[in-house]
């Protein structure tokens, strides 16, 4: 293929150079298309990789595919160009992407058995019961006998589940679309998983060893508790009340409810709390834990270090009666129960609380005991959950990591100077906050939730917790730190505070919530938001995440053009390979006709006024049309915009122009034709490419010439001038300050430029359309009015004057 292309070159650049020249032109065309496609994808790359937004990891194995099309896109069209001398850039791409694959791969996961372990043994094995059967399995190793009788469905089973139904795909493609904060594509995306779950079949191989662990386990006949235990849940990351469970489930109805706990965990609110914290759909694989339903009489959550005491030295006992749900879910205010941390816990003296909600003395002390035991065994503070049966006995239903205020959101509150509108409210969560009051008590409202607001909301409701990244602090007239939004506001820094506040505040009222006082101040006090610990940075563990996947793909290396490094083998990524192509194929359209004006047949002569021999060749609707089989065409005839502008100020009325003296490349007539050839001649003329956006001109002025290669049109990442000029008929000296006043009069107008010997490169990119048509008006300009001027600048203080005389004039030029 590439021996083919170099010939057809070849044979091309001698023998049909306008066959060649339209060729490059549909090339670079098509080239910049690819271009924009992957510079779009490689913002869209460090967005997710600097956590900008935050999208599912899978994300990035989608952008890597595309811009993997757009890069090698962009070098066929580079060989398409010039196949010889980019002959060596495909080995350096193949090279570059092998790296980013190996990148962006996510591990193959296991989808054998086994399908169940046993919740004694499931301590052992994290990786297959996941956080909360794994730790209810640690509870079993440790000997206590409030554990809990069941066995896990381990995530192995979950991947066969996925494999089972031809799922994987399925999830991936919905999986590279998800965005935390675009609330209504993600909704729909996840029920589309739901849906797609709760529709699969369990495998037989699974199902039938979910039914024996029922009869192992279990006695098979008492109604069940189905539950999620996910991979990384309750660790370091709670995921409090993200996934679903199924209580008081009949045993026929096991495979049901498992498809369902499965199926939750693709509910929004999970989703985004899984992104946020940097995990991928594999690193939480849904285990199921199945234990027996306990009929209970009260049940609640301790805290072993109870997050709520200033001084951190009691425990707290959280409880309602019977069921837990309306405690974790916020929906009542629960009773609380308040211990020393004693070796031998003890009752807070002015402690009083519900003898139905709470057990009796006794039993809080063992509740607490047993606290402050788990607390020792695993190494940290523990968030565990009790149910109180009907027998006086209690269980252990889940224990994990009590969540912590960061280090200084607690302690001794300094005093401040501002009075509170109201105070003495429940601390669900510390920190500070400040933004506008915004009511939300329907779900409506709830989706509606404005960035940076102060959320005033009737309860602590689970759907919060999907827009949680929004809000700068909560208010609520019911909830506590015990529900699922308090732990996970706690890891997010958000202050929530509880009690009387529905009737207290007005919406759009400027508030600031003091979560470690529990107190709501009128306008933004700064001495409590530079207090709060709030810390609003993207965890470490999202850029770790990506900090493998940056370099090779976004990491930018080839900076200058000009560098030994710019070169095939200098690529260390995939927008080096970018850059390069780019900078290449702007290269090779600057050259896209040699000063021998080979490729010119079938040009059509621009009749002007300015004593200029310019012929014209349409690549793509750079005329209007009606003059195809015209020889010679005028100004107006001119539909390319970037040659309308630079014409408008290269025959701007302010500039003389001698009408004796007809400017053509005297240089090449004195050497080649000792004045027998035509000045009207192709071979010493000006002449131009043109389409609709885009232009190649080269101006001959006496005994210098001027090239002008740009693009200009809509996109702007496309549009481009470069701009070289060179010759002169003065000495030396005199062409050089030349060169020093066109240099200073194009930086004035945001060019780049570089001077070598006597010439002088431009380079202007990436602007919006009137940006660069001004330049290019003003480079037509400043043309104009210096095709003479070697002959007359003889110091650096006359170029100073010219400069501020040309200035002055090209801020009238209007395009």
């Amino acid at each position: 293929m590439l021996l083919l292309r170099s010939l057809k070159f070849w044979a091309e650049t001698l023998l049909a150079p306008r066959a060649l020249q339209q060729r490059k032109y549909e090339a670079f065309k098509i080239l910049l298309e690819y271009d924009s496609q992957a510079l779009d994808l490689i913002a869209d790359l460090e967005e997710l990789f600097y956590g900008r937004k935050l999208f599912d990891r899978m994300q990035a194995n989608c952008l890597h595919a595309q811009l993997s099309q757009a890069v090698y896109g962009m070098i066929m069209e580079l060989q398409e160009m010039h196949p010889h001398k980019f002959y060596d850039l495909l080995p350096e791409f193949h090279r570059i992407n092998s790296k980013v694959r190996n990148s962006v791969a996510l591990p193959a996961p296991d989808s054998g058995p086994p399908y169940t372990v046993p919740l004694a043994a499931a301590g052992e094995c994290p990786d297959l019961a996941g956080g909360k059967g794994a730790n209810l399995g640690r509870v079993h190793g440790l000997g206590h006998v409030e554990a809990l009788p069941g066995f896990v469905v381990t995530a192995n089973a979950f991947q066969a589940y996925l494999e089972h139904n031809n799922l994987r795909e399925a999830v991936n493609k919905r999986l590279c679309r998800m965005e935390v904060g675009n609330v209504r594509l993600l909704s729909s995306l996840t029920l589309d998983l739901q849906e797609l779950f709760l529709a699969g079949k369990v495998p037989p191989e699974v199902a039938e060893e979910i039914k024996r662990g029922l009869s192992t386990y279990l006695d098979g006949t008492g109604r069940i508790a189905v539950r999620s235990s996910a991979l990384a849940e309750d660790s370091e990351i709670s995921f409090a009340g993200q996934y679903a469970s199924e209580l008081d489930v009949h045993p026929d109805d096991i495979l049901e409810a498992y498809k369902r706990v499965l199926a939750g965990k693709y509910c929004p609110r999970a989703v985004s709390y899984r992104i946020s914290n940097g995990l991928t759909d594999n690193d939480t694989a849904m285990a199921v834990l199945i234990v027996p339903m306990i009929d209970a009489r009260s049940s609640g959550v301790v805290y072993s270090l109870d997050p709520d005491c200033l001084s951190r030295d009691s425990v707290g006992i959280y409880g309602v009666s019977g069921l837990g749900a309306s405690l974790v879910d916020g929906s009542v205010v629960p009773v609380k129960g308040s211990l020393y941390r004693d070796r031998e816990p003890r009752l807070v003296s002015d402690c009083a609380f519900d003898r139905a909600a709470l057990p009796d003395e006794q039993m809080l002390i063992q509740l607490a005991k047993c606290a402050l035991k788990l607390e020792e065994q695993f190494g940290c503070p523990q968030d565990m959950e009790w149910a109180l049966d009907q027998e006086g006995q209690f269980h252990i239903l889940q224990t994990r990591p009590l969540q912590q205020e960061a280090a200084g959101q607690v302690g001794e509150i300094a005093p401040i100077a501002a009075l509170p509108l109201v105070e003495g409210l429940e601390r669900a969560s510390g920190g500070a906050g400040c933004g506008k009051v915004y009511f939300a008590r329907s779900g409506e409202e709830i989706a509606r939730i404005p960035e940076g607001s102060i959320v005033l909301t009737p309860a602590l409701k689970p759907s919060l917790l999907t827009f949680a990244a929004k809000m700068n602090g909560v208010l609520s007239a019911a909830g506590s730190r015990a529900s699922h939004f308090g732990s996970v506001a706690r890891e997010m820094g958000i202050p929530v505070l509880v009690g009387d506040v529905l009737n207290r505040f007005e919406p759009g009222q400027l508030v600031t919530v003091d979560g470690t006082a529990g107190a709501v101040y009128q306008g933004c006090i700064e001495s409590v938001l530079t207090r709060s610990c709030n810390n609003s940075q993207v965890p470490q563990r999202i850029l770790d995440l990506y900090k493998d996947m940056a370099p090779p793909l976004v990491h930018l290396n080839l900076v200058d053009p000009n560098a030994e490094n710019f070169s095939p083998s200098g690529c260390e990524s995939m927008h080096d390979l970018i850059r390069y192509c780019h900078e290449k194929a702007v290269q090779e359209m600057f050259s896209l006709v040699d000063k021998r004006g080979l490729g010119m047949g079938n040009s059509k002569r621009l009749a002007t006024s300015l004593p200029l021999v310019v012929y014209l060749i349409d690549l793509e609707r750079g005329l209007n049309s009606g003059v195809e089989h015209k020889k010679e065409v005028l100004p107006d005839d001119i539909r390319s915009f970037p040659m309308q502008v630079f014409w408008k100020g290269l025959s701007d009325v302010r500039v003389a122009w001698p009408e004796e003296m007809t400017h053509v490349d005297w240089e090449e007539f004195d050497r080649m034709s000792a004045g027998l050839f035509s000045k009207d001649s192709k071979l010493l003329a000006s002449y131009g490419l043109l389409a609709e956006d885009y232009m190649h001109l080269l101006v001959r002025f006496g005994y210098h010439f001027s090239e002008i290669d740009s693009l200009c049109g809509p996109v702007s990442g496309h549009n481009y001038i470069k701009f070289r000029f060179k010759g002169g008929g003065a000495g030396f000296d005199n062409r050089i300050l030349r060169l020093e006043f066109i240099s200073k009069a194009l930086q004035h107008y945001e060019f780049e430029t570089e001077i070598r010997g006597d010439m002088l490169l431009a380079v202007s990119s990436r602007l919006d359309s009137k940006a660069t048509a001004k330049q290019l008006a003003v480079l037509g300009y400043l043309m104009a009015v210096t095709r003479m001027m070697d002959m007359r600048l003889e110091n650096s203080d006359q170029v100073k004057a010219e400069l501020a005389r040309f200035v002055s004039a090209a801020e009238g030029i209007d395009v």
